[in-house]
């Protein structure tokens, strides 16, 4: 059984206050959907907490733990750090909090990307990240949030579609994996 105080403590002296307050948004919200959606409370709590536990080490400090945890760093990932801190942080996960759930762990490994085939626990640890209460607006938040109550997939596809739009039209760097998240989620729409 998981400590919470402890890994709360923990946490909160590894990362900012706003990023704290950011993780309990995200932890209020996965134990919510965890609810609606009958998904085990446990495990969305846990992923939730440990989400962003690599978020804020510094990006030198990411490279060298990815070599050092023999995490892959594509070509994706090479032009944008920022997105390793989700594979980075199961590994974390793993190693100084002692979590060996594969559910869990994926569930943040894939909080950023998304993947095909996403189980309803990472879809629920990417809306809950997305939609968070300390989240600043954006266009098509509250129908998200709205959706995420209702409908998993129906959510994840409006949030991997405003995300692939918000990439784009910023140049940033998009990362496979969500695009397969997406064509994945809307051909299995198609299958109902």
């Amino acid at each position: 059984m998981i400590d919470y105080d402890e890994m709360k403590q923990k946490l909160q002296s590894s990362l900012s206050p706003k990023r704290f307050l950011h993780t309990l948004g995200v932890v209020e919200t996965a134990e919510e959907l965890a609810k609606i959606h009958g998904v085990d409370k446990e495990k969305a709590i846990i992923s939730a907490y440990l989400h962003d536990c690599a978020k804020e080490i510094p990006e030198k400090m990411k490279i060298r733990f990815c070599k050092e945890f023999h995490i892959p760093l594509d070509k994706w990932i090479e032009k944008n750090i920022e997105l390793c801190h989700s594979f980075l942080g199961a590994e974390i996960a793993k190693r100084e909090y002692g979590i060996i759930d594969e559910e869990i762990l994926n569930a943040i490994r894939y909080h950023t990307t998304g993947r095909k085939n996403m189980t309803d626990l990472e879809k629920l640890i990417y809306l809950a990240d997305y939609i968070e209460p300390n989240r600043n607006y954006f266009q098509g938040l509250e129908s998200i949030r709205e959706y995420a109550r209702k409908d998993l997939n129906q959510a994840m596809i409006f949030a991997l579609t405003n995300t692939i739009e918000y990439v784009k039209k910023n140049k940033g760097i998009l990362h496979p994996l969500t695009l397969e998240a997406l064509e994945d989620l809307k051909s299995k729409k198609g299958d109902q």
